[in-house]
């Protein structure tokens, strides 16, 4: 009976100790799995403040760009070129015009390096012309110009050559040229073209056509703005400069002899 009481004993013992394992296993489990949450936790929360800062630095980099496509618009704006406002005018036309200027003075056998009709701004498109000068109109702008006594215009890049009595610069033929008949093969050939009469004046015609303004700004466009744009050039007809006083009374005198008011 005794021996049977010890090895009760002896066995609650161990299963008492066996307990007391498994209850600091727990312990450890719990402590361990208490860790890693914590772990876990911190590194979201460091993950998160990485990410905040990442979203920081993303919009702070879409307002500067923001910033700078609307600074560029604006820019882009301002230098663009209004069909109908500012005019630009570059330092070799503001040359050519000058130059034109002089040579109303001299003789007309010879016009000096650019010459009135030259007087052309190429990037310069306003509204077509509602008139197109008629055949006294033309006659009036050959007097005004040479005198009809065909002259020598003076291109750059190319020396004198004979431009005709409506003294057609290089430059003026170019322009006039986009609107002339792309098979009128003689019209296409500049130095033969100037020195033909209806030659010249397809090419006068086509230029009007293509610059014609009321250049006077009396609200018409008549003959004597078509005159003036031939003159004066497209830049000078929309800031309305006058014509020299030898040129004015010619087309004064034309004006009148034609019938053309």
């Amino acid at each position: 009976m005794e021996q049977t009481t010890s090895s009760s004993v002896a066995e609650l013992a161990q299963n008492g100790e066996e307990m007391e394992t498994d209850a600091s296993k727990v312990l450890d489990h719990q402590e361990y799995a208490e860790a890693l949450s914590i772990s876990g936790r911190s590194r979201k929360r460091r993950w998160s403040r990485r990410w905040c800062r990442a979203r920081e630095v993303l919009s702070v980099g879409a307002i500067f760009i923001a910033l700078l496509l609307i600074i560029g618009a604006i820019y882009m704006h301002l230098r663009q070129k209004h069909r109908l406002g500012r005019l630009h005018i570059t330092l070799k036309d503001r040359e050519r015009e000058e130059d034109g200027l002089a040579a109303e003075d001299e003789d007309f056998h010879l016009v000096t390096a650019a010459a009135v009709a030259a007087q052309t701004i190429t990037t310069f498109r306003p509204s077509p012309s509602t008139s197109h000068p008629s055949d006294e109109c033309l006659a009036c702008m050959a007097t005004t110009a040479t005198a009809n006594i065909p002259a020598i215009c003076g291109n750059r890049g190319r020396g004198k050559e004979p431009c005709g009595i409506y003294r057609i610069s290089h430059d003026y033929w170019q322009d006039a040229l986009r609107i002339v008949d792309p098979d009128d093969s003689l019209a296409q050939d500049y130095e033969r073209c100037v020195v033909v009469k209806d030659c010249a004046e397809r090419i006068v015609r086509g230029y009007v056509q293509r610059y014609g303004w009321d250049c006077n700004g009396d609200g018409r466009i008549e003959c004597r703005d078509h005159v003036i744009l031939h003159m004066r050039g497209p830049g000078g007809c929309r800031r309305q400069e006058p014509l020299g006083e030898g040129t004015e009374i010619r087309l004064e005198n034309c004006l009148k002899y034609k019938g053309i008011a």
